[in-house]
């Protein structure tokens, strides 16, 4: 090549320029303006270690080094503002020829890392360079430094691989130093964990089968175990378990095993195996004292729960650390199909009414977290004792009561409405003591705001319906012998439109006057007023609607199509606001099972209305 030096030259060159150490990266490298500078002076460079062309790459090198008067060595350490070197770029593009001849030229290049800590090797194995990555490992004299080094996540070049899915790399990685294959990273994943967790099932073997067994047991934290169940990889655990079945006693920072670990995923194929494997693991342990199948009830997860009972003969005996069974779990933490599952099977009956350390049944920890479907549902089961009193005195309502202070939520205020209808009654140290008066004056103030709407929305109802009863729809007669008469007297769609006026009117106007009553200051008072008032304000809201809706239908009554739409479109919204007043005006918390039958659906309404 013209102008070329020889090769004996270039080496003698770069052997003289080569730094003393790669770890002075930042002492020998020029500020971050110079390097843009570089990168801008040298673009035909880089370029041409981009687009693999050994050739041009040597002939432009010749011409910058002449240009410049600066040697190879200088040349190939400039860096780009990433602090990527010209070989960096070459690994990254797959140049092998191009990494090749400058690893030649200056080996510590090998090892020098750009500003993520990245070495060329890092970025050969995230692009998927298969031939780079042997070449680099090939050339270097210290393989075992280069596949150790860690970038700035933590990873090795052999983590960055995996996570880039190319398996093939990874392999040949673990082969040339198996030891990597337990090197954590920044977030404590090993290169084995990462493998399990992408489904890697030929890495996996590999590395089980190239790593003493007891590099492979002292992961905690991350147990590759953990990982294959995580990523649901039933041939990755499989083969796992195959080749070291005491990875099935790994437990993690929590006391955890495998099983607690697919049963906290929901991952019913993994549970079904492990439990193949090894059965045991389900009455061990985590450092809660929670067994496997509990975490199941708090992930609310009936399949697995039912596999799980498959071989114990005593599920009562499965209480965790504070003495809870799987239905005291599954009410505190609101799983409504767990609870009906337990409640529907003969075998689990013992569990409805059992107590935990502090004397609570599931019944206590579904009021004090505020469940309201749960505990409908554990109230209309006549197994269920609504009259347990726990360590402190305490029974389900005043649970209910007492965090009702604290969550204003319309669903601990549903949960207590469920518990009153059941005739759940209070504790005895609670009805006889004096702490009731700062109580009512609390709630006094609580329902003065409610009153006081409700009050203005009757009168409204009162005055539009008084005015509609002088306004009737097609007027009246003027003839002598009808002075004074409705026009429509005759029609049926009238007789409607009078019918529900009247009703509007005056249950507009009780309402009107049982609140005023409320307004004397007894909370009794207050509560039976709103008791007799809401229903039947939305008896007036319901008529008003129909009056409108008669009175509208009966002046367009002779273009059909027009009169069949506003009696579709009343129906319609009428259906609407049925649905909305029904839960408003049933009486919750009637302990009458014929009242409290005909609230169940209004009371199912409102969950639904209150949930998140």
């Amino acid at each position: 090549m013209a102008g070329r030096q020889t090769e004996e030259k270039r080496k003698k060159e770069t052997n003289e320029r080569i730094p003393g150490s790669i770890h002075d990266d930042h002492n020998e490298s020029q500020s971050s303006d110079e390097h843009v500078t570089y990168i801008q002076k040298d673009y035909d460079l880089y370029l041409a270690a981009k687009n693999d062309s050994l050739h041009d790459f040597l002939t432009i090198l010749d011409q910058v080094s002449a240009a410049e008067h600066a040697s190879y060595a200088d040349i190939l350490r400039r860096v780009s503002p990433a602090g990527n070197t010209y070989i960096h770029v070459a690994a990254k593009h797959g140049n092998q020829e191009i990494v090749t001849h400058i690893a030649a030229m200056d080996p510590s290049l090998v090892l020098r890392k750009n500003s993520d800590g990245d070495t060329p090797l890092h970025l050969a194995a995230k692009a998927g360079q298969e031939s780079v990555v042997r070449s680099l490992l090939l050339i270097h004299s210290q393989a075992e430094n280069l596949l150790r080094a860690k970038n700035e996540r933590g990873n090795t070049a052999l983590h960055e691989a995996l996570i880039n899915g190319h398996e093939s790399i990874a392999q040949y990685l673990v082969r040339e130093d198996p030891v990597v294959s337990c090197y954590e990273n920044d977030e404590g994943k090993s290169i084995l964990y990462l493998a399990a967790e992408y489904g890697y099932a030929d890495c996996v073997l590999l590395i089980l089968q190239l790593s003493q067994e007891s590099m492979v047991e002292q992961f905690k934290e991350k147990s590759p175990i953990h990982a294959a169940i995580k990523g649901k990889n039933r041939d990755v655990l499989e083969a796992m378990l195959n080749m070291n079945t005491n990875l099935v006693q790994l437990r993690d920072a929590k006391g955890r095993n495998p099983l607690h670990y697919a049963v906290s995923l929901g991952y019913l194929e993994g549970v079904r195996y492990l439990l193949d494997k090894c059965a045991p693991s389900a009455t061990q342990r985590d450092n809660s004292g929670s067994f496997p199948i509990h975490l199941a009830s708090i992930n609310s997860s009936v399949e697995i729960i039912s596999l799980l009972l498959q071989d114990c003969p005593c599920p009562e005996e499965l209480l965790d650390g504070t003495g809870r069974n799987i239905l005291h779990l599954a009410a505190k933490n609101g799983r409504y199909n767990i609870v009906r599952y337990i409640l529907s099977n003969p075998a689990l009956t013992k569990l409805i009414n059992m107590q935990d350390k502090d004397g609570n049944p599931p019944l206590h920890l579904a009021s004090k977290e505020g469940h309201p479907r749960i505990v409908n549902v554990l109230t209309w089961d006549k197994r269920v004792d609504v009259k347990i009193v726990n360590h402190e005195g305490m029974t389900a309502l005043d649970f209910a009561e007492y965090y009702m202070k604290y969550n204003s939520q319309f669903r601990q205020r549903l949960t207590w409405a469920a518990l009153k209808a059941a005739g759940t009654p209070r504790s005895l140290c609670r009805t006889t003591t004096g702490g009731q008066n700062s109580k009512k004056s609390s709630n006094m103030e609580n329902y003065k705001d409610r009153v006081n709407t409700l009050l203005l929305v009757s009168t409204l109802v009162a005055t539009v319906t008084f005015a509609a009863g002088f306004t009737l729809p097609g007027g009246y007669n003027t003839s002598d012998g009808d002075l004074g008469i409705a026009a429509m007297l005759r029609e049926k769609g009238f007789h409607i439109f009078v019918f529900c006026d009247t009703i509007a009117m005056f249950s507009s106007i009780l309402v009107a006057v049982t609140l005023i009553w409320a307004q004397l200051g007894d909370l009794t008072l207050v509560l039976n007023a709103l008791t007799l008032a809401v229903p039947l304000l939305g008896i007036a809201l319901t008529m008003m609607a129909m009056a409108f809706t008669a009175g509208v239908f009966l002046a367009v009554s002779k273009l059909r199509w027009l009169s069949t739409a506003v009696l579709v479109m009343g129906i319609t919204f009428f259906t609407i606001l049925f649905v909305l007043l029904l839960p408003l005006c049933t009486p919750l918390t009637s302990t009458n099972q014929i009242l409290r039958r005909i609230s169940y659906y209004s009371f199912y309404l409102l969950i639904l209305a209150t949930r998140n």
